[in-house]
Order: structure tokens, then C-alpha cells, then sequence
């Protein structure tokens, strides 16, 4: 298999850039997220480290409903059946977990951010990205670096925790980095716009300011409807975002505080008591201290 024929078959799976990198070794510190430092060891027999590229077109900034990880559920499905299908070519392909950012920035693609992201043209930051380690296809050359972010504030004054600096991202800030849980501190659900994750500083980044937006299909966005959620009726929004991001009564809890914010749906947030969750009993007590609701 060549490189172009491995990039056509990402291509009909949605992955519209393939880099075929080198095999790296980094050093990750703590690394929280678990991510494999030294692909040379973890994978001997891979050849290249494959990073997929998967674009995605944001909602509006108004939108709730988390465009990332709709395109980030679809991506994970996609590339299970480019695996099998690299199998059945005769291609042993494996998920790397390794940090992509990095890797990517080591072989010369894209741009580093300040808020972590990296950039990619012309895509921006938005973007799934998701690595194999292929045995058989050899590593290119690229210099596909894009320009610094320099001077530009932009991501740094919109982030409503501070997370951002000229630095760059101060991890233990950033309220992603607060939401892997489904029970989320106060000041996340005070300041939260969208379910599971957040989006705030790519809308402010200039790299996303060509992109359409775009809305999301009908069956989703009644999949995630708050009334829908406050319910409990969870099941469908789950299969759309993935089942690992959404578990514990998540997305019930996030979207009880999204209502109190609103002032909506008093006596659904207070009949969602019964729920078993304890990520949704702490959101029933949220509502009712930002929104005033009093049991009846």
C-alpha cells in the first residue's frame, strides 16, 4: 500500500489529512491523561505514526450542543473500521495514544496555540486528531508550520476562568480540564456553555474566523433538548457524543443547570430528585441556590 492509497481510504472515512511522522519519545511529566511518551518502545514495529486529521464545522456560539465531540464520536468509529480495513490489506495498524500535539508540532505541521490547540490549515482548530502506529509506510518530511500567534490576546481574554496567558495555557485553571467528571464545581456550571467540554476560546480565535458555521441535525439537537435531559432521557444524546464522555447522569446534571441559569423547567429540575446520580442530585442543589427554586 502507498501513502496516497492509505489517504484515500482515511479520506472516505471523513480524515481529510494524513502525516505520516516519525516514531517519537517525549517527555510528558505527570501526564494525566495516561498518553504513551515513547512510541519507539510501546510500538517496535511501526514504521510511521499516522496522525488523521478530522474536520468539523462548529455550531454557533450560541449552540449548546458540543460540536467537537459529535465529530469526535464519529471519528472514533471511523477509524475502527480503517483499521479493519487496513487489515484486510494486509496493513497492521494500532491507536497510539501518544500526545498528537507534540507529535505534530515535531514534524514541523501546524502551530501551537496559546490556549494548547494546534492549528492546521485550513482547518483551524477544529479538528479531531487521531494517530496509528502502521507497520510498513515510511515517514515524510513536511514543513507545514504556521504562523506564531505573536501578539494577539484574542483566546486569552475570552476565557472566563484566566486559563490563557501570553505563555500560554495554565492547565489547572482551564475548566475542561474540571469536567471530566460528570460532577462539576460551581464555577464550571456558572460559566459552562456547552455540554461536556468547552469551546469559548476557539470562538474567539482568529484561525476559525473563515469556517461556516453550521447547525446541528434535527434528530440531534432533540436528542439533547433540555426538557428531554432534565427527564433523564439521556440515551439517544449519549450515542451521539459517546457513551465514555457522557456516563454517571452527566448530561441530565449539565442540562439542570443550564435550565436555572435560564430560569427554566422548575418542576422538571425538582422531579429529577429521584435520580440515582449523584453528579445530578448535586446539580438539583445548584439550581436551586442560582435559581431560587424551592421545593414544593
Amino acid at each position: 500500500m502507498t501513502h496516497d492509497e492509505f489517504q484515500i481510504i482515511a479520506a472516505d472515512h471523513g480524515f481529510q489529512r494524513v502525516y505520516f511522522t516519525n516514531p517519537m519519545k517525549f517527555d510528558l511529566g505527570a501526564n494525566r491523561f495516561h498518553l504513551i511518551a515513547d512510541a519507539l518502545s510501546s510500538f517496535p514495529h511501526a514504521t510511521c505514526i499516522a496522525v488523521l486529521v478530522y474536520p468539523y464545522a462548529p455550531f454557533t456560539s450560541e449552540e449548546r450542543i458540543p460540536a467537537y465531540y459529535l465529530a469526535s464520536n464519529r471519528a472514533y468509529h471511523a477509524v475502527n473500521r480503517i483499521i479493519s480495513e487496513l487489515a484486510s490489506a494486509g496493513i497492521r495498524a494500532e491507536k497510539a495514544a501518544i500526545p498528537i500535539k507534540s507529535q505534530l508540532e515535531c514534524s514541523h505541521v501546524g502551530v501551537k496555540c496559546k490556549n494548547s490547540l494546534i492549528s492546521i490549515a485550513p482547518f483551524g482548530t477544529r479538528t479531531v486528531l487521531l494517530a496509528l502506529a502502521i507497520d510498513g509506510l515510511s515517514p515524510i518530511e513536511y514543513d507545514e508550520r504556521g504562523e506564531v500567534c505573536g501578539d494577539c490576546s484574542l483566546c486569552i481574554r475570552s476565557c472566563p476562568m484566566g486559563a490563557i496567558g501570553q505563555d500560554g495555557l495554565n492547565a489547572s485553571m482551564c475548566m475542561r480540564l474540571h469536567m471530566d467528571t460528570a460532577m462539576h464545581p460551581d464555577w464550571v456550571r456558572n460559566v459552562q456553555r456547552t455540554y461536556i467540554g468547552c469551546e469559548i476560546c476557539q470562538y474567539a480565535c482568529k484561525r476559525n474566523a473563515a469556517l461556516t458555521n453550521t447547525k446541528p441535525a434535527d434528530e440531534v439537537a432533540s436528542a439533547f433538548e433540555l426538557k428531554r435531559l432534565i427527564s433523564g432521557d439521556a440515551a439517544e444524546a449519549r450515542g451521539f457524543v459517546g457513551r465514555n464522555m457522557s456516563g454517571n447522569g452527566k448530561l441530565t446534571a449539565e442540562a439542570i443547570a443550564f435550565a436555572a441559569r435560564d430560569g427554566l423547567y422548575e418542576e422538571e429540575i425538582l422531579a429529577a430528585s429521584d435520580s440515582p446520580f449523584e453528579a445530578v442530585q448535586d446539580a438539583i442543589r445548584y439550581a436551586k441556590f442560582v435559581g431560587g427554586i424551592a421545593d414544593e
